[in-house]
């Protein structure tokens, strides 16, 4: 490798063809240990891109089947600070990949930390042979090769049984997300398990038993799932904060090019960051709303005060009654206790499943905005909801139409449609309106509904035109001033701004497409 003038990306596939991914990194690891830094390329900082780009060459399929996401370097960094402030002698790197979250956390230390850890109190774990030679190395290459010995490296399944981490060890990690086909009988059967059918959450569940503290970046999916229920229920025992965020406008793992990665971010997961403190006397986890930033605001949103700053700070535990963790914006805390404690049902208790001509359609999909119509929308997702009782159907059209329907699904879901679930168990609380707001609300209703077909709007969806309906602002905010004032709140409706907003920073106006 020596006498190369230069070496491309293509020099190193050529590589892999001739000598297969484990020689070629055999070469590369050997090569750089001595200190050779004329290739440009082979900077450690490229190590993780390079073995990505060597994977997709090789078996792309295989490396997006075991779900396997890059960290990127800012994401790294904001969890590399967390993790500083963590207790623990030791520390592990859980499905380590090539190093980048402990690479990342090493160079954040000052000289005697580093050198401390340095002699014998890091542990890397992955199954992954190539990954882990890798990440060992990149330390060596960076810190001195003296150390080389001194890294302990566990090639293995995390989860089997005969696999346990060092007493006193706190954790990070970017574990593998993919769902489990077959429980293994080599691992540690639990009702987590069992129940949840994802890898991710197994070692989330290994993780909290074995370490001190932790950080860990995951799918959200955990926070409300039902599948996840009992990984909710182990996450009382323990307490910290989780941070969430949507993957619209801008996405934590975009970016990436490679291997599984493309240019495409639409579909990306979305992802939370866990921080398992474990302090005294504590229970719970404070949880951040579910946050959505453009990617201009990229720099300024992934900063470790930013962050903290979103979280609501009430440590929630789960229990049968509570089995889901809320996303609340700080803000409107008050506003979810209030309709928590003043409805005296759900929504679901007022539709009847049963063709009686009282309908509302709801389309099944909205990026920033919940719709509900008289009209049956010519569109393919969308839901017939039947109304068992007239005296409510002005109410309920408002209801859906108003930000707290929307709100309450970006506090228990925020994915890409609106469950049933979730318009089902909306909070009702008709109970609490004055006369006079009821005789409003009736007049606000009619007036949008004869204006309907003033407002459609369209998108071509699957090369067919989808129909759906973009009211004023206006009427949106008419609708939550009568609710908030007659929940005892403040009537100001810019309250909901926040969460209707795709930026973090500055609320924009309403008044975008609702897909």
């Amino acid at each position: 490798m020596s006498k190369i003038k230069e070496y491309t990306i293509e020099s190193y596939l050529k590589q892999i063809d001739k000598f297969g991914l484990k020689k070629t990194w055999d070469i590369i690891l050997k090569y750089k240990l001595a200190q050779n830094n004329d290739i440009a390329l082979l900077d450690v900082k490229n190590f993780g891109e390079l073995y990505e780009i060597g994977l997709a060459h090789i078996n792309k399929i295989d490396k997006k089947e075991h779900g396997k996401y890059y960290t990127p370097d800012d994401v790294a960094l904001v969890m590399a600070q967390w993790f500083r402030e963590l207790k623990g002698i030791n520390i592990a790197d859980v499905a380590c990949g090539c190093g980048n979250l402990i690479l990342k956390y090493l160079e954040i230390l000052d000289d005697k930390e580093r050198t401390k850890l340095l002699n014998g109190k890091i542990y890397l774990y992955d199954e992954d042979e190539v990954a882990l030679k890798i990440c060992k190395y990149s330390i060596a290459i960076k810190y001195g090769i003296k150390y080389l010995k001194k890294i302990n490296c566990i090639k293995s399944d995390f989860l089997n049984k005969t696999i346990c981490l060092p007493n006193n060890t706190k954790v990070i990690s970017n574990p593998p997300y993919y769902k489990i086909s077959i429980i293994k009988k080599t691992w540690e059967s639990s009702r987590i398990i069992e129940q949840s059918k994802e890898l991710y959450s197994a070692f989330m569940e290994k993780i909290l038993k074995q370490s001190s503290a932790s950080v860990v970046i995951t799918p959200y999916s955990f926070l409300g799932a039902d599948k996840f229920y009992y990984l909710r229920l182990l996450m009382n025992n323990y307490n910290g904060f989780i941070v969430s965020f949507d993957n619209v406008p801008g996405n934590i793992f975009n970016g990436r090019k490679h291997g599984i990665f493309n240019s495409n971010s639409t579909n990306s997961v979305r992802a939370s960051i866990t921080v398992v403190e474990n302090k005294k006397d504590v229970k719970g986890f404070m949880i951040s709303p579910l946050i959505r930033f453009k990617t201009d605001e990229r720099q300024q949103i992934l900063n470790c005060n930013i962050l903290y700053s979103l979280i609501n700070k009430k440590y929630q535990i789960i229990d049968e009654d509570n089995k889901n963790y809320y996303k609340c914006f700080k803000d409107l805390e008050k506003v979810y206790e209030a309709t928590q404690n003043n409805s005296e049902n759900k929504l679901k208790s007022f539709l009847n499943g049963k063709n009686n001509g009282l309908f509302l359609c709801v389309p099944t999909t909205g990026r920033y905005f919940m719709v509900a119509s008289k009209r049956n929308l010519n569109r393919d997702g969308k839901r017939i909801f039947y109304i068992n009782n007239k005296k409510y159907y002005d109410y309920i059209y408002c209801l859906l139409n108003s930000s707290f329907s929307y709100f309450y699904w970006r506090l228990y879901d925020g994915g890409i449609n609106f469950p049933l679930s979730i318009i089902e168990n909306l909070p009702f609380f008709y109970n609490k309106l004055s006369s006079n707001s009821k005789t409003k609300i009736h007049r606000i209703a009619r007036e949008m509904m004869s204006k309907e077909s003033e407002y459609l709007i369209y998108k071509m969806n699957a090369k067919k035109l989808q129909e759906n309906i973009k009211f004023p602002k206006y009427y949106r905010d008419t609708i939550n001033s009568i609710f908030l004032n007659d929940l005892g709140l403040s009537d100001n409706p810019k309250i909901f701004d926040e969460v209707h907003s795709s930026a973090t920073f500055e609320y924009e106006e309403f008044g975008r497409e609702n897909e």
